[in-house]
């Protein structure tokens, strides 16, 4: 398999995530608005309640993985003023472009970097972070267990892992209903204002999420602890905590 790697500072991405990396490219100057649109403004809550849940840190140093537009970033620096360094992480450069744009508008940049790279190669040295996270971009990983294992690398012992994702729902009416909306209504808004296909693969990638089960069973053989779940939508959106084995 041809690994995302970085090699010479110059990204290397597989076929597959340079699939990705197109299509976010492509979407990226619409892509805030669509998620506040199309999650009714639930995104923004889901994000809240996994920075709430950061561990108290002095002069904590926070990796957003996947961090596209900049949104854990924003909101962490916002509600953790514990946190005072920020990196962020994204394969896209027409995201991480985004990103720096909110950043220079609202005046934010001593204290942030953003990064284009790889979940698989993180351009950053060992033990370095207290937390991580990486939110609605795991099931974008091309090579899951590799990125596991990179994010326990680059955490500090005892560092806190967040991963907010969509899963495949649990069975009930409700969870029903949202599997009908994402899959069956959402590419139809996205359509309207942008690229259909890649609201089209976006709900698609959910199906290639494992079970809740099978993703603790990763964690844990990636070398993480203490893990706990948060669950949302009947169990299609949930948050995984989990901690670096000391």
């Amino acid at each position: 398999m041809n690994l995302n790697k970085q090699e010479n500072n110059q990204l290397v991405l597989s076929e597959k995530s340079v699939k990705i990396q197109k299509m976010f490219d492509k979407i990226s100057n619409k892509y805030d608005f669509l998620n506040r649109l199309l999650s009714a403004g639930q995104d923004t809550k889901w994000r809240n309640k996994m920075i709430c849940s950061f561990p108290k840190c002095h002069s904590g140093i926070l990796y957003d993985v996947a961090c596209g537009t900049g949104d854990v970033v924003f909101q962490a620096i916002d509600k953790r003023k514990d946190f005072k360094t920020f990196y962020g992480f994204d394969i896209s450069a027409g995201m991480l472009e985004q990103a720096k744009i909110r950043s220079r508008k609202n005046n934010i940049n001593s204290h942030i970097n953003f990064i284009q790279a790889s979940a698989e190669s993180l351009p950053v040295e060992n033990n370095s972070a207290d937390c991580l996270t990486i939110s609605f971009g795991f099931r974008n990983v091309d090579n899951r267990e590799i990125a596991l294992n990179e994010f326990n690398r680059v955490l500090k012992t005892s560092g806190t892992l967040f991963i907010l994702e969509f899963f495949p729902a649990d069975n009930n009416l409700f969870a029903k209903l949202f599997d009908f909306y994402f899959k069956k209504i959402l590419p139809k808004i996205g359509g309207i204002f942008s690229d259909r296909s890649a609201y089209e693969y976006l709900p698609n990638s959910v199906s290639t999420m494992p079970s809740a089960e099978n993703f603790r069973k990763m964690l844990t053989d990636a070398g993480f602890e203490s893990i706990e779940q948060t669950k949302w939508l009947g169990g299609a959106t949930r948050l995984f905590k989990a901690t670096k084995k000391s």
